[in-house]
């Protein structure tokens, strides 16, 4: 799978190429979800400057991708190595909530909305936010994730068609997830926002409160970004045999902490729940799905996000600005152009 993936990232290839020259002697950590497509970055990137990786998570992470990097020499470490850096690629502050001080932190490339979030509440001396972007907020949340979300629930090996899908969050992620499933899935959503829901009602989705969703799903999909969004009062409401499975850059969207008192049957990558009469099923502890069990998102799809951090990387080195910044729009242009040329 390692070649295959490398075969196909085009971009971040081209990216690390041509700005490889000016990251010649920084040190850059890397926390993103460890499977293969991170693995081809971590690998591009070392050509030209010293990169440490740490795994997002333990249900992210690919053993064979892990060993891919370890044979070119790239150092896979623990958080509190990979914190002795010039410049974090974080994923949900993961770099930045473990360091105890960033004064020697040179600049951080945030993934998602939620790191964004905590990144404001902190003092850092320069950051850029690709969630915002056209590539990564729409090109990838929206068109992407919701393919890595099928890809996981097909290995399930369910019949997915016909049931009742609940998506819980209708932000960028949550969207792509319904849009995907609609096709041939009854798909319900909750969302909170009145904006965000307004919409989700103006493109024909059913819009329903959290516990009338719980009652009637077959498959509950966490999008929000909340931590703890499911928990006891939540599980009590959930129907009898629902599958339970996050998209979210939380493990902890689903509480499975809540559930200690709960029967548990493990099959491995799912487990069953149960008290008195209820029961559910939760997929991979929490972990997000698509990347938990399933393949994560398209490979050309990441290939263009990852590609995106290279030159957002670049544009940190290089450029003086202080704070916490979105994707300067020259970056989504240079992606956009380099799809439009790879293809002609």
């Amino acid at each position: 799978m390692m070649d295959w993936v490398y075969e196909n990232m085009h971009l971040v290839k081209i990216a690390c190429k041509e700005v490889g020259k000016d990251l010649e002697g920084c040190v850059v950590s890397m926390s993103f979800p460890l499977e293969y497509k991170t693995a081809v970055l971590a690998n591009e990137l070392s050509k030209y400057c010293d990169v440490l990786v740490t795994p997002f998570s333990s249900g992210t992470t690919r053993v064979e991708a892990v060993e891919w990097l370890r044979d070119r020499g790239v150092e896979v470490c623990d958080v509190k190595s990979a914190l002795k850096a010039d410049y974090y690629l974080d994923c949900a502050s993961t770099l930045v909530r473990s360091a105890k001080d960033l004064r020697d932190v040179k600049g951080i490339i945030e993934l998602t909305k939620s790191g964004e979030e905590f990144l404001k509440t902190v003092n850092v001396r320069k950051a850029i936010v690709v969630d915002n972007s056209i590539v990564k907020g729409i090109g990838e949340n929206v068109y992407g994730t919701g393919v890595g979300l099928l890809d996981g629930l097909l290995r399930l090996n369910l019949n997915v068609v016909g049931k009742t899908v609940a998506i819980v969050g209708f932000g960028r992620v949550g969207r792509g997830c319904a849009h995907i499933l609609r096709n041939f899935c009854r798909v319900v959503v909750v969302e909170i926002d009145p904006i965000k829901a307004m919409e989700a009602d103006y493109m024909g989705y059913e819009v329903v409160d959290l516990h009338e969703a719980l009652k009637i799903a077959d498959i509950v999909v966490t999008c929000t970004g909340r931590r703890k969004l499911l928990s006891l009062p939540e599980f009590e409401c959930v129907k009898n045999g629902c599958v339970l499975c996050n998209m979210g850059a939380y493990y902890d969207e689903i509480d499975i902490e809540s559930l200690k008192d709960w029967k548990v049957r493990d099959f491995g990558f799912v487990k069953r729940f149960e008290m008195d009469e209820k029961y559910f099923y939760v997929v991979a502890d929490g972990e997000a799905i698509n990347l938990a069990l399933g393949n994560g998102t398209p490979i050309e799809i990441m290939d263009r996000t990852f590609a995106t951090v290279v030159y957002a990387l670049h544009y940190t080195v290089i450029n003086d600005f202080s704070g916490v910044i979105p994707l300067p729009k020259e970056i989504d242009e240079k992606i956009g152009e380099l799809i439009l040329g790879h293809r002609t």
